[in-house]
């Protein structure tokens, strides 16, 4: 159990690590402003619920649990780390708001796709409710504390 939670600590410091890197590199050098293709008919209070309580839950059911499944049971693909770089890939591809923000989810998933096969092999039952708390406590340090 303590691993456990040393382990999720550990991830997100990095998480954090990465999205104030990636904030700080787009405020010095590019300057892109990821709200710029948002819906006008979304409040940011909806935004944010549905970046809160929503997109985690759907998110490591889409971009960690069914790409984990595919890959190891299905496909019987063992090497974590390739599962880890592909479920990346897919959970960056679907934040599209710039090659930026692409790079930054990328490394994010990165964190997230560790931390899910690491509490896969761990606390199995857990895992998702895992993931899917972290997802949720990242982006609403995001909500409180970036935007």
């Amino acid at each position: 159990m303590k691993k456990t939670v040393i382990f999720f600590i550990i991830s997100f410091a990095l998480a954090l690590l990465n999205g104030y890197f990636f904030n700080y590199i787009n405020d010095v050098y590019f300057h892109f402003d990821v709200n710029q293709n948002k819906h006008t008919n979304i409040s940011k209070d909806e935004l944010n619920f549905i970046a809160i309580f929503i997109a985690p839950f759907l998110e490591t059911f889409l971009f960690q649990y069914l790409p984990y499944l595919i890959l190891s049971k299905w496909i019987k693909l063992n090497n974590k780390a390739f599962c880890i770089i592909i479920m990346s890939i897919i959970f960056a591809s679907m934040h599209y708001y710039n090659w930026l923000y692409i790079v930054m989810t990328f490394f994010g998933g990165i964190i997230l796709n560790n931390l899910y096969i690491y509490y896969n092999k761990y606390v199995h039952t857990y895992s998702f409710i895992l993931t899917v708390l972290f997802h949720a406590l990242f982006n609403l340090y995001g909500f409180l504390f970036i935007m």
